[in-house]
C-alpha cells in the first residue's frame, strides 16, 4: 500500500511583506537625511570605514534594505546590492513586522532572538544607537515609550530636523 504524502505550504504574508518593504524604503531613505544633519548620529557613523555598508534583511528570501556610508553620510542605495559589511537578519516575517510596526523595540527583538547579526558587534551596536535616534524623529513620545527603554533627548531644535525628515526625506529621498 502506497501512502501520498501532502505537502502543505504555508500561505505568503503579503501585508505584512509590504509593510516592511515600506519601512525599509522609509528608514533607508530617513537614515540619509537624519545623518546629514543630526550630530548623534553624525558622532556614531564618523568611526565607520568610508564604504561600510549594512543591510537589513528578512530570512529567507523576503523584503532587503542596503545602506552605505559615503562621504560622511548614510546613503541608501535599495534592496538588492550583494553583500555588506554588518547583516542583520530577522528570523521570519513576523518579527520584522513586529518591529518596524513599534509592537516590540530592537533590544526586545535582540533579546528574544528574532534577529541575527552577521558582522562585528561593535558597529551592530552603533546601528542601533543610530537607529534609536531614528525611531525618536519617526514616532511620538507617547509610542517611543514603549519601544524605547530611555528615549533620547528631544530638544526643540531637533523638531526641524524631525520636519526635514517627513516633508523631504522620506518623500523624496534627499
Amino acid at each position: 500500500m502506497e501512502t501520498s504524502c501532502l505537502l502543505v505550504k504555508p500561505g505568503r504574508k503579503r501585508f505584512k511583506s509590504l509593510v516592511v518593504k515600506t519601512v525599509f524604503l522609509i528608514l533607508g531613505r530617513s537614515f540619509h537625511a537624519a545623518s546629514k544633519l543630526d550630530l548623534d548620529i553624525k558622532k556614531e557613523i564618523e568611526t565607520w570605514d568610508e564604504g561600510f555598508k549594512f543591510m537589513m534583511k528578512v530570512f529567507p528570501e523576503s523584503p532587503s534594505m542596503i545602506v552605505e556610508k559615503r562621504k560622511g553620510i548614510l546613503v541608501y542605495r535599495g534592496s538588492k546590492g550583494g553583500s555588506a559589511d554588518l547583516t542583520i537578519i530577522f528570523k521570519s516575517i513576523e518579527s520584522a513586522f513586529l518591529v518596524f510596526t513599534a509592537q516590540c523595540g530592537t533590544c526586545r527583538a535582540f533579546a528574544e532572538s528574532r534577529v541575527i547579526v552577521s558582522g562585528d558587534i561593535s558597529k551592530a551596536m552603533s546601528l542601533v544607537r543610530c537607529l534609536n535616534i531614528l525611531q525618536r524623529y519617526l514616532f511620538p513620545l507617547f509610542i517611543n515609550r514603549f519601544i524605547l527603554k530611555r528615549p533620547p533627548s528631544m530638544p526643540w531644535y531637533k523638531q526641524f530636523i524631525r520636519a526635514y525628515i517627513y516633508l523631504l526625506g522620506v518623500p523624496f529621498g534627499l
